[in-house]
């Protein structure tokens, strides 16, 4: 089987050298970068499983080489593990919000980076191929290597696995059990077959000899009958242990399919309960995406609410969404402010002086009011990016944008009822001018 293969990315050669030295303990193939920027031209050409990212670098650091390569399609489905000696419940859902799948302190034990490779699927369990070479029973409680999906077959399938190798031993058994018996009993057929041959020549009574010769028939006779005699009662005292190994086959092997039973019930509330948790999990990490999203959705007044920069923002969200797993409905609402506005002498609208009073509007209301169409909000930039993008068309992600006004909007934040500048108007209307995102659809199982 070919190595699986690693990138180490760290500016420290020392931190570089000694993570190598461990991942090749595991049997991966080792590349090394460090910088940001050397990694992304790395993986531009070159293939690998993961990723071990450190966080601060001269240049581009941890995180924003974290958001380029889950912004790139061709690299968006790398695991990317943080590995940093920075703490912090903060930095750890941040590192997880741009795609990374864990962080890993920099004195990272054994013991824990080896569980983190078991979980990605790049590592075999060795105790658990030992004890199959040992004719142990197989690992089937979801943590040897057997249980990791991308390296094996799935529980169910490795249960029923393990049930039909075990029936198959049983019933060779059972059948080497019967012909074994079989040949007994024929053994013992044949023997008393001949003995009552040799009873009816008796009774015949042709012509007895007389003298030496009727003495060496008779000793003759009695060695035959001792023989025969023996081979009898040796051949029943082995049909009555052969009857009693059967049933004590047949007792065992009903235990064992009761045995069977119990834990393939237990397995499958297992596999349950762990199905909610992942499902619950995943939920969670949607809900900080499009949390992240809503933070940074608004508009500044002058610029179109779906340009160039709305793409790139959203092609960051849909590679994390594809990354995750999610496969739905992106909807993006694009919600107008209401502005304190001027006119000047070509009739163009622009923002009140801030320090003037409210009553020196002009019009309260923003430019693009009235416009129905999505075509009125978006750059021909961004109507390519729809049209074009791998991560729009065809990726099992869907964008639904919808063009609000002010007689549907709600505005996320309330406008004051005694404003005393425009200003402070103002500061209202644009965080009202902005796109908020939300999801519809559920992630794959």
């Amino acid at each position: 089987m070919a190595l699986r293969r690693a990138l180490v990315v760290d500016d420290s050669k020392s931190a570089r050298l000694a993570l190598k030295k461990q991942l090749e303990e595991y049997d991966l193939s080792v590349d090394l970068a460090d910088s940001g920027e050397d990694a992304l031209e790395f993986l531009q050409s070159h293939r690998v499983d993961v990723v071990f990212m450190d966080h601060i670098m001269p240049g581009m650091d941890g995180l924003e080489a974290v958001t380029a390569i889950k912004s790139n399609p061709i690299t968006a489905t790398i695991p990317v593990m943080m590995y940093t000696s920075k703490e912090g419940e903060v930095y750890v859902s941040q590192a997880r919000a741009l795609g990374a799948v864990d962080v890993l302190p920099k004195q990272v034990q054994p013991g824990v980076l080896f569980g983190m490779l078991l979980k990605l699927g790049l590592v075999r369990d060795r105790r658990a191929q030992q004890g199959a070479d040992l004719g142990e029973p197989a690992d089937v409680s979801g943590h040897g290597d057997d249980a990791q999906q991308p390296m094996g077959m799935p529980v169910p399938a490795l249960l029923t696995r393990i049930l039909e190798d075990q029936h198959s031993e049983l019933r060779s058994d059972i059948l080497k059990s019967h012909r074994s018996f079989a040949r007994e009993v024929a053994k013992e057929v044949y023997e008393k077959q001949k003995a009552e041959q040799l009873e009816a020549l008796e009774q015949e009574e042709p012509e007895r000899p007389t003298g030496p010769g009727l003495a060496m028939l008779t000793g003759a006779l009695a060695v035959a009958v001792l023989f025969v005699g023996g081979l009898y009662f040796q051949a029943r005292s082995e049909r009555d242990a052969i009857r009693d190994n059967l049933d004590q086959l047949v007792a065992a092997a009903e235990q064992e399919r009761m045995s069977t039973v119990v834990l393939n019930e237990r397995l499958q509330s297992e596999i349950g309960e762990a199905q909610i948790r992942s499902e619950m999990a995943m939920q969670e990490l949607l809900n900080t995406l499009t949390w992240a999203m809503n933070q940074a959705g608004a508009v500044p007044y002058d610029e179109l609410p779906l340009n160039e920069d709305r793409s790139e923002q959203i092609s960051g969200l849909l590679s994390q969404l594809l990354n995750a797993g999610f496969a739905g409905t992106v909807r993006i609402e694009s919600h107008l402010g209401e502005f304190c506005l001027e006119s000047d002498t070509a009739g163009v609208y622009r923002l009140v002086d801030p320090d003037s009073p409210i009553t020196s509007c002009a019009l309260i209301g923003h430019p693009l009011d009235g416009s129905k169409l999505l075509s009125d909000r978006q750059s021909p930039g961004f109507a390519r990016f729809v049209a074009e993008s791998p991560l729009v068309n065809g990726s099992g992600i869907e964008l639904d944008i919808i063009v609000r006004d002010r007689l549907d909007s709600v505005p996320v934040v309330q406008y004051p009822a005694d404003p005393i500048s425009a200003g402070e108007w103002n500061q209202v209307a644009a965080q009202n001018n902005r796109l908020v995102y939300s999801l519809h659809g559920l992630a794959e199982p």
